[in-house]
């Protein structure tokens, strides 16, 4: 009787907890969207509404990080990688799409939105959701046109120009500002070597006061440069930069360098989108010929200099890395010398707090530019001519912390005026 009991016993509680087992499959995913480009968050949540979009990764059963990369076309390569959490736990999906050099804002986000769909495809199979999906295809007709990959599929064999001219003006009665900025550039990219030439011409014109007060100068700027880089490996790369300036502010008649360098990427260079650390060495020859005597009394000089940098950067769930340090000198004096670090960081130390911070930092001896002479006040206040110091940085910290409701969903322009959003 007892063994009769036991049994009894057991049967109820088995059947008791198959009666609360909750169904596994979720009813709705909960996406949490980490862009470390340029994003119109809202076009997303217009068009995909069969997600839920949450402030808080932690929340999130999928984490979709995008990164981006120039392309030799001057367009950008966009890296879309899903991650599952919690139900979907191990579940992972990488997409990637080009957006052409002359694509519109407009034309970009419709095929990130495409894109996007087809990630999450994995993850709404496995809910409810899926019950409700409508299966279809585009007409065969109106398909992307593929993007030439080999020189023969290129008419411009991958060269690719660019002309450019822009304006600023500014001013009251007592200051005005004009600037006008105008440049060239062509540039090649290839798997095997990348070229860029390009050629500017800036002339900046400032007045301080009126009448007999009155206070004015310009500087002209113009400057060119170039850099071509072969492919050696998965992680080296060898090549060299070229570049020559003219500028009254820095003392230039002519600031002629040819540096050649080498690179090693102690990732391959086909995770950059993700990690990076890539140290550079560089030596090479620099001739000056300066507008003015300086303060080491030259007029004209031939030096050689070499630097040694190391940068890293890293875009990963946690956030993002960023960092560069570098050292250079000349050899006919060590003394003249320049050592720099910079850094960038942000930081989600948990839900939704974040940290970001940023800054520059250089100890420079190597300035053989400066002009001798007195400074003047007009000098300090404007800053006409570049000066002598023996450092220079700046430096920006951020704490962000964001609570409330879960889900943003919903989308209400009103009141937004006419802001432009750029995407990726």
């Amino acid at each position: 009787m007892k063994t009769f009991f036991s049994l009894i016993l057991i049967w109820l509680c088995i059947s008791t907890a198959q009666a609360k087992t909750p169904d596994t499959k979720p009813e709705n995913l909960r996406v949490f969207v980490d862009c470390q480009a340029y994003c119109d968050l809202d076009y997303v949540k217009r068009e995909i509404t069969f997600v839920d979009y949450v402030n808080d990764r932690f929340q999130a059963n999928v984490y979709l990080l995008i990164t981006s990369q120039t392309t030799g076309s001057g367009g950008r390569e966009y890296k879309l990688q899903f991650e599952g959490q919690q139900n979907f736990a191990g579940i992972t999906e990488t997409k990637s799409y080009i957006r052409q050099a002359t694509a519109t804002d407009d034309e970009d986000r419709k095929q990130a939105i495409e894109i996007i769909k087809l990630g999450l495809l994995p993850y709404i199979l496995k809910t409810e959701k899926a019950k409700e999906m409508v299966i279809s295809f585009k007409d065969a007709n109106n398909q992307t046109p593929e993007i030439a990959t080999k020189p023969g599929e290129d008419p411009w064999n991958f060269w690719v120009f660019n002309l450019n001219m822009r304006g600023y003006f500014s001013g009251d009665k007592n200051y005005s500002s004009n600037s006008l900025t105008g440049g060239i550039s062509a540039s090649r990219v290839t798997d095997k070597l990348k070229t860029n030439f390009s050629a500017d011409v800036n002339q900046n014109q400032n007045r301080y006061g009126e009448g007999d007060e009155e206070f004015k100068y310009t500087n002209k700027r113009y400057n060119f440069n170039n850099t071509t880089v072969w492919s050696l490996s998965n992680h080296l790369s060898a090549g060299g930069f070229i570049s020559a300036e003219k500028s009254d502010y820095s003392n230039y008649d002519l600031n002629l360098a040819v540096t050649p360098a080498i690179e090693y990427n102690f990732y391959p260079y086909s995770e950059s989108n993700n990690k990076y650390i890539g140290l550079m060495y560089k030596a090479g020859p620099r001739y000056f010929d300066y507008m003015e005597e300086t303060i080491y009394l030259e007029k004209e000089e031939l030096r050689f200099q070499q630097s040694l940098a190391l940068d890293m950067s890293f875009n990963q769930k946690w956030g993002q890395l960023s960092g560069s340090t570098s050292y250079s000198h000349y050899f006919h004096d060590f003394s003249k010398k320049r050592v720099s670090f910079s850094g960038y960081a942000d930081v989600r130390l948990f839900k939704g707090l974040s940290f970001n911070i940023g800054g520059y930092y250089a100890i420079q001896r190597d300035q053989l530019n400066i002009i001798k002479g007195e400074v003047t006040d007009q000098d300090l206040l404007t800053r006409r001519r570049q000066l002598d110091s023996s450092y220079d940085f700046f430096f920006n910290f951020g704490v962000r912390y964001r609570f409330g409701s879960l889900f943003n969903n919903v989308v209400n322009p009103r009141f937004g005026g006419g802001a432009t959003y750029f995407y990726f």
